[in-house]
């Protein structure tokens, strides 16, 4: 019995110390920041500024062998990189201000299956564990603010493969051409599997909400 009273104890402190990170992190609004982001900003700044890049490669390049390829091909590297830096900026300015999420990850105390049944029960595929639920929501909150970052930075990449196929495609390289294209692909559906994500714990920090706070109707 002893060596059992052991493993509990290890487990309650493990336990008693994600609980104690767990307290302040809360989200504040990420939702409704990352939509205003993807319905404003993301749109408007993406077509500005590989329309501007496009003209503006054309009075660069108004001698380029592919024409108007080429010209897209800038104007898209150019949205690529403004998309980047707009996502850095909102990201520091409206997303990290939406989300109380400390500074060391809740659940580093836990050992490696018990994270993994966390990242289970916020993904909606375990039973909901009541006695820890701080510690759960708390780690949704985490893993929802990551996925924002990554969701405001890595749309820069398959924007990048863009032109890649275009000037394989004017070169007369199909092969090379349908890679490029195939390797955007992937990248967005991947992109769209992190927003999944982001929408799951979305999704159960508000079905938990009513459980974690008992004064909220």
């Amino acid at each position: 019995m002893s060596g059992i009273d052991g493993l509990m104890a290890e487990s309650n402190e493990r336990w008693t110390e994600a609980i104690r990170r767990a307290q302040g992190i809360q989200d504040n609004g990420l939702g409704e920041a990352m939509k205003t982001y993807y319905t404003r900003y993301f749109p408007v700044a993406l077509v500005l500024s590989a329309a501007a890049g496009t003209v503006i490669g054309a009075l660069i390049f108004p001698d380029a062998p592919e024409g108007r390829p080429t010209f897209l091909a800038f104007g898209i590297v150019l949205g690529a990189i403004v998309v980047l830096i707009s996502g850095l900026i909102y990201n520091a300015k409206k997303v990290a201000p939406a989300a109380q999420v400390g500074r060391i990850d809740v659940l580093v105390s836990l050992e490696p299956d018990e994270r993994k049944r966390v990242r289970r029960q916020i993904a909606g595929k375990a039973p909901l564990d009541q006695e820890h639920l701080p510690v759960i929501r708390a780690a949704a909150v985490q893993l929802r603010k990551n996925l924002a970052t990554l969701l405001l930075i890595q749309p820069m990449i398959p924007l990048v493969f863009v032109p890649q196929a275009l000037n394989f495609a004017t070169r007369g390289d199909s092969l090379f051409g349908w890679v490029m294209t195939i390797g955007a692909a992937v990248l967005v559906i991947g992109l769209g599997f992190l927003a999944r994500d982001f929408r799951r714990a979305g999704r159960f920090l508000a079905l938990t909400r009513a459980q974690a706070d008992p004064e909220i109707p």
